[in-house]
């Protein structure tokens, strides 16, 4: 599947994501109508979360999150990666930085290749009711709410 990349990287001024991110041009952040959520096999470590886009290709994804389905048999709402523009998600590893949040009807993810970038190579934004709509479907497939 073809990778999504962006023209140029987002740069930040800083690290300090609660400052930064009031700075960025949020409207130059490219709209994923069609964004979707799969779960994939990995060797050896189970399951692992990927976002795409059936007409840009492959998002972004988790790829130190292991074992998801294991994890996704307890998911609830409360539990999907959506922070907001004063206090974002910010999880990373060694080679990987992501940062999501939500503003305004639209959710935001930035990905980067370094513990706390200021240089992220994808970023873009999904419609904020696709994106939780995307994780109800992914919660109720491994999780499903049952009629009392």
């Amino acid at each position: 599947m073809h990778v999504f990349t962006n023209p140029a990287p987002l740069e930040l001024a800083s690290s300090d994501y609660l400052r930064a991110l009031r700075f960025l041009d949020l409207d130059a952040f490219p709209v994923v109508g069609d964004f979707t959520i799969e779960l994939r096999d990995s060797e050896e470590l189970g399951q692992h979360i990927h976002y795409i886009s059936p007409t840009r290709g492959e998002l972004a994804s988790f790829p130190y999150w292991d074992n998801v389905e294991r994890d996704m048999r307890h998911f609830v709402a409360d539990d999907v990666p959506l922070g907001s523009i004063d206090e974002p998600v910010d999880d990373y590893d060694e080679d990987w930085q992501i940062v999501i949040f939500e503003h305004r009807r639209f959710v935001y993810l930035m990905e980067g290749d370094a513990p706390h970038a200021t240089e992220f190579d994808v970023w873009f934004r999904v419609p904020s009711d696709r994106y939780i709509s995307e994780w109800a479907r992914l919660i109720d497939q491994f999780n499903p709410v049952e009629p009392l």
